[in-house]
């Protein structure tokens, strides 16, 4: 017990430290690179939302039932 105490003090400050961000000025544009985005392609993104909106949440046609899954 006499020794943990001092441990996780320490493996605390150590997970801390890890956690700021050191990112030069001459890195920032390399991080500022369109290949650098979560999601490159907005278009394709935007197409991809489409697709899964339209797969996910369709709803049926006039006095038809719910869903994509085509159970009703």
């Amino acid at each position: 017990m006499r020794f943990a105490t001092p441990l996780l003090g320490i493996g605390a400050l150590l997970m801390v430290g890890a956690c700021t961000p050191n990112i030069r000025p001459w890195e920032r544009g390399i991080l500022a690179k369109p290949q650098m985005a979560v999601q490159p392609n907005a278009i394709e993104d935007a197409l991809r939302q489409h697709i899964q909106i339209s797969k996910e949440a369709s709803s049926g046609g006039h006095s038809a039932g719910g869903g994509g899954c085509g159970c009703n």
